[in-house]
């Protein structure tokens, strides 16, 4: 639906579905209309105007027209200076609004300009003692961010975050905005640990009027979960989504984007936590948005099939994944092509599905045919060719063929090795592995050296969660 702004709300309905089809030269036709007829109300609504360029640049980004998408927002401009009794506020906006529209393209001159254009009006017009022009510096900020200017992005931050809590309050919303973006920003130059305090307090101050929240907690506390799943804080993340997503579905509806990515995440700690009922429903949900959003044959229907299939033979569903998973593959080898890497990722899974109900001349050709797209992806997945070649390995050990399980499990572990380093716990489950065939083939030195390496790592990683725990 769109935003409650004085505009021609059944245009741009008519509009989205055309966009949710594909058929963005249909949605440009309504959202155009729609920009006339707002043109011939008087006086001018420029917020409205501006809402509607919105929308319009939303729709030529998707169809991947940035020439247009410049053009719709160069024409608000002109007409701002057109028009005498605009308000300087509404076009410093809009400066603004064009200025994350090149920031979002990586034109970063371009986004620089407009950002310095905006806080030049703010400025002049009302000074730096209110929440706009702060809001412009976090901006600003985070342009240099994404430009790997670390230096210039802190020192931005520091000084938008300190206006704001000396010309407001240090609980005022103007404070949370700037400490999300601030973390968001900082994300590849400090750890979890040292930026969850950013996105906690900035949620103690969104969270004051519980009966009416604030549209930036919902942004918050997803933030917050990223860094607790990143900091292996499973079942906080967890909850963390849910809150988020009690927030998002009733403002945006679960078919829009917000919803979208975060019934993934909710889907992806659910299912790492085992819940697997919690998570298929989850999944089934993510399918039938898809279905209806994007009909029955899109790559996003293939993606939500194999995510649901995929957890289906975790969980040991054999005949449902086995189905998903077959239609999925038919989907991407038409629409992909069948050397396609997600190709492979489903092949991977089907053979896993066979290996799991002993199919396991169906596993070995699904598996090879995995493996000969992965050796050949650029760049290069070591770490996925080794997992194919692990399971692989499995089908010929369950049919007694020792000497090539041996083998396959040597190239995995040489090629995580390469990747991981000799020291790393993901090798304990592949050294274990290693150990017990060569045990068969009474290769008993080498089966000792691997357990006792094995027993090295799971050593050391259980004395480095000892401490976590202890801290």
């Amino acid at each position: 639906m769109a935003r409650e702004l004085n505009v021609p709300a059944e245009l741009i309905d008519r509009a989205l579905l055309c966009q949710g089809v594909g058929d963005y030269a249909g949605a440009e036709l309504l959202i155009e209309r729609a920009f006339r007829l707002q043109m011939e109300k008087k006086p001018l609504s420029f917020l409205a105007l501006r809402e509607l360029t919105e929308y319009q640049v939303d729709n030529f980004t998707l169809a991947g027209n940035f020439n247009k998408a410049e053009r719709s927002w160069k024409r608000l401009l002109e007409l701002h200076r057109r028009t005498p009794e605009c308000d300087v506020r509404e076009t410093a906006s809009t400066l603004v609004c064009m200025g994350i529209f090149y920031r979002n393209e990586g034109k970063w001159r371009q986004a620089q300009t407009r950002f310095d254009q905006a806080l030049a009006l703010q400025e002049k017009d009302f000074g730096t003692d209110y929440a706009d022009y702060v809001v412009t510096l976090s901006e600003k900020a985070q342009l240099f961010a994404l430009q790997q200017n670390e230096k210039k992005a802190i020192a931005l931050f520091e000084q938008a975050l300190a206006m704001a809590e000396q010309r407001t309050n240090k609980w005022h919303e103007c404070v949370a905005l700037i400490l999300r973006r601030q973390a968001n920003s900082m994300l590849n130059w400090r750890p979890p640990q040292q930026l969850e305090p950013l996105f906690e307090r900035a949620i103690a101050i969104l969270s004051e009027d519980a009966a009416r929240p604030h549209p930036e907690l919902r942004l918050c506390l997803s933030g917050l979960a990223d860094l607790s799943l990143a900091r292996g804080l499973e079942r906080k993340a967890e909850r963390l989504y849910v809150r988020s997503l009690q927030l998002t579905e009733p403002v945006l509806g679960s078919k829009h984007a917000e919803s979208i990515e975060l019934l993934e995440k909710l889907a992806h700690v659910r299912r790492s936590l085992r819940k697997y009922t919690e998570a298929k429903a989850l999944y089934r949900k993510l399918l039938n948005i898809a279905l209806q959003k994007k009909g029955s044959v899109a790559p996003e229907v293939a993606y939500a099939m194999f995510s649901l299939g995929s957890l289906m033979r975790e969980s040991r569903d054999f005949e449902e994944a086995a189905t998903l998973l077959g239609d999925a593959l038919k989907m991407q080898e038409k629409l992909l092509g069948p050397e396609h890497e997600l190709v492979a990722s489903t092949l991977y899974e089907l053979a896993s599905v066979h290996r799991g109900m002993e199919d396991f001349y169906i596993a070995e050709r699904y598996y090879c045919r995995a493996l000969a797209i992965q050796e050949h992806l650029v760049p290069p997945a070591p770490l996925v060719v080794a997992d194919t070649l692990i399971g692989l390995a499995l089908v010929y050990f369950a049919r007694k063929e020792n000497e090539a399980a041996e083998w396959l499990l040597q190239r995995a572990l040489a090629l995580k090795e390469e990747a991981l380093g000799r020291e790393d716990p993901q090798l304990i489950d592949l050294l274990t592995k290693l150990a017990r065939v060569s045990e068969i083939l009474m290769k008993f030195d080498l089966a000792k050296e691997y357990s006792e390496r094995a027993d090295r790592l799971e050593q050391r990683q259980h004395s480095y969660f000892s401490k976590i725990w202890a801290g």
